[in-house]
């Protein structure tokens, strides 16, 4: 990028305007309610600046932190310019963008302020730039058109064209899904409302309907409740987590949201928080939503436990995770609306009930596993006791293996008479927990070793009372086995 000032990017501006003839072309453009014909004139595509509020790459800009700082600041500096071009590069559909301009050349011209300053075409400057350092004789690519703004455009104007501009296919990539939710908050912050944005992001409403205005204004409420679980799971992770990091968990995000909605409705808040939060651990495992349906109530009563139990690098872990040590450490969530009530201790009530808080907090401090730079990183997993150390590759796949090998046993017990076969299923189950008992027992003695007696001992107290709890239910209901031990 060139380093002018201002003043004569103005001056740049102007010359192109100045030198439009009748035989140029000119397309029709929205103006403030006017169809205006606005000529498309030819700026040095170094010139131009990249518009640092663009919705493009607005949530990789906030995961910058402090490193991304002076795009805000000092949005025409060229760090900041170089910045904002490193992150469109590294857009999912930039390749497409250049590989198209490269063939094509630009058919669609974008628009700039008369500052210099581009609405839309953020992307197609800078593939313009990068095939004109491949290709220096070309002249196509030393130049981008642009339709120049009016002077007295404000930044109402502005956020309104590159909405318009984003529900138009040509030559842009879609907003990636986090892109997408942060424009719509801009978009309500603006002063827009709910229908007036869902009838222009969804062309088949019709905006004459009173009845398409209230679904349009409901997609939108339900987009902006998924960006406040994002929002809030950020928060609580102390950056662990960064905006692009959901950008797969649309699908899952909705499920967890309208799974939450009804469980409300139908059971009140408190069993539907329960549920909501052992699905964010799943979305946060990395499980797919397919999987993550099945996390109900009776998956964190009957099966997610034994699932970690079975699991030899969570075994030690399974009920500090899952259930919580007497005071188990909790992310401070420090009032966020959406999620604020994950943060509550266990109730006096209900000492043993699943529900995977102790394992939120691991999780959503972590953030999710980048194998390119996770390879050395490690985990704290709370065990009965204290701590234990294990790399977080080997525990994300631990806890993933675990939360699906569940899920896959509770689809497998709901599929239609299977459901009939469940007792006999958690007895079978039950039985090879007993044998795995033993073999662990004689895997410590081979070792020189034997586990600690009075745990034991307390954990085979709580066996041996559901153990005879369940047969005199079996007796009473005519099991001849069951009688025959009493």
């Amino acid at each position: 990028m060139n380093s002018l000032t201002q003043y004569a990017r103005r001056e740049v501006i102007a010359a192109a305007q100045a030198a439009v003839t009748d035989q140029d072309e000119r397309r029709p453009f929205e103006w403030r309610g006017e169809n205006v014909m606005l000529p498309v004139v030819r700026v040095p595509v170094g010139d131009v600046l990249l518009n640092h509020r663009t919705h493009r790459v607005r949530a990789q800009v906030e995961s910058l932190g402090a490193g991304g700082t002076i795009i805000d600041t000092n949005p025409h500096s060229e760090e900041a310019q170089r910045l904002l071009a490193d992150l469109i590069r590294e857009t999912s559909g930039y390749g497409e963008v250049k590989a198209m301009i490269r063939h094509e050349k630009q058919r669609e011209p974008g628009l700039i302020t008369h500052e210099g300053v581009l609405i839309n075409a953020n992307t197609r400057a800078v593939t313009l730039r990068d095939l004109h350092e491949e290709f220096p004789h070309e002249r196509a690519f030393a130049f981008i058109k642009v339709q120049v703004l009016p002077n007295n455009a404000d930044s109402t104007d502005i956020m309104q064209l590159e909405f318009n501009f984003q529900m138009r296919r040509n030559y842009q990539q879609p907003y990636s899904f986090t892109n997408q939710l942060i424009f719509i908050k801009d978009l309500l912050d603006s002063g827009l409302k709910p229908d007036e944005i869902g009838v222009q992001m969804k062309p088949h409403y019709d905006p004459a309907s009173p009845k398409d205005r209230r679904a349009a204004a409901d997609e939108v409420e339900a987009e902006d409740r998924l960006r406040q679980i994002i929002e809030e799971l950020i928060a609580a992770s102390s950056g662990a987590l960064r905006w692009p990091d959901f950008d797969d968990d649309r699908q899952n995000l909705i499920e967890i949201d309208e799974s939450y909605r009804r469980m409300v409705t139908r059971k009140g808040p408190d069993a539907a928080r329960r549920v909501k939060q052992a699905k964010l651990v799943g979305l946060l495992a990395g499980m797919d939503y397919r999987r993550v349906r099945h996390i109900d109530e009776s998956y964190l009563d009957s099966y997610v436990l034994q699932a970690f139990e079975e699991q030899p690098n969570l075994r030690p872990a399974a009920k500090a995770l899952t259930i919580g040590q007497q005071v188990a450490p909790h992310a401070d969530l420090g009032g966020l609306s959406i999620l604020d009530d994950l943060d509550e201790d266990l109730p006096v009530d209900q000492p043993g009930e699943v529900t995977l808080q102790p394992l939120f907090d691991v999780l959503v401090r972590h953030g999710k596993v980048d194998d390119d730079n996770d390879w050395d990183a490690e985990v704290e997993v709370p065990i009965d006791e204290g701590t234990t150390i294990l790399p977080k590759n080997t525990f994300f796949d631990a806890v993933k293996t675990a939360m699906q090998t569940a899920a896959d046993s509770k689809a497998q017990d709901d599929q239609g008479q299977d459901a009939l076969d469940v007792p006999r299923r958690q007895l079978n189950a039950a039985g090879a927990a007993c044998d795995r008992v033993r073999r662990a027992y004689t895997e410590l003695e081979d070792d020189g070793d034997q586990p600690e007696p009075a745990a034991l001992e307390q954990a085979l107290e709580a066996y041996l009372r559901s153990h005879d709890e369940l047969l005199h239910y079996l007796a009473e209901r005519g099991f001849a086995a069951a009688e025959n031990r009493l």
